[in-house]
């Protein structure tokens, strides 16, 4: 009489497998985790004051860069340019290959003609770049 109920195909042993897996590991889900873990639904905000940021960056990050590092246009290597905000390797490339067909930069705004370089990349940009030395002032030792 037991034989009759032991008797299952093979899809049926693999389904019934698969859910004494599935019921196992949500049990084991559920008692190894912590408490108030999970989701968390908020009916009604506490705070009734708006949060307001009090500080804004003025310039985008440059986690490539030291702080205050400046790179020049016209000697920076393709590697190097990478470390601009939002010039990846083709950006610089492509910096790289304009410089060597057009000769130096004479102006930060001459970025523009590089193709994928636009206004807003521009603006981002000119924190951290320049296209030589500062001048001496003059009268200067």
């Amino acid at each position: 009489m037991a034989g009759k109920f032991l008797k299952i195909s093979k899809l049926e042993g693999i389904v019934l497998l698969l859910t004494l897996l599935f019921v196992g590991g949500t049990l084991l889900w559920f008692a190894f985790s912590q408490p108030g873990e999970g989701v968390t639904v908020v009916t009604e905000r506490q705070d009734p004051e708006p949060q307001v940021l009090t500080e804004t960056p003025d310039t985008p990050e440059a986690p490539g860069l030291l702080e205050g590092e400046v790179l020049n246009l016209n000697t920076a290597s393709q590697t190097e340019l990478t470390r601009l905000p939002g010039i990846g390797e083709t950006k610089a490339a492509a910096i790289v290959a304009w410089r060597q067909e057009h000769g130096s930069f004479q102006t930060v705004e001459d970025l523009m003609a590089v193709d994928g370089i636009g206004e807003k990349t521009l603006e981002n940009l000119r924190p951290y770049v320049t296209v030589g030395e500062p001048a001496a002032e003059e009268g200067g030792n």
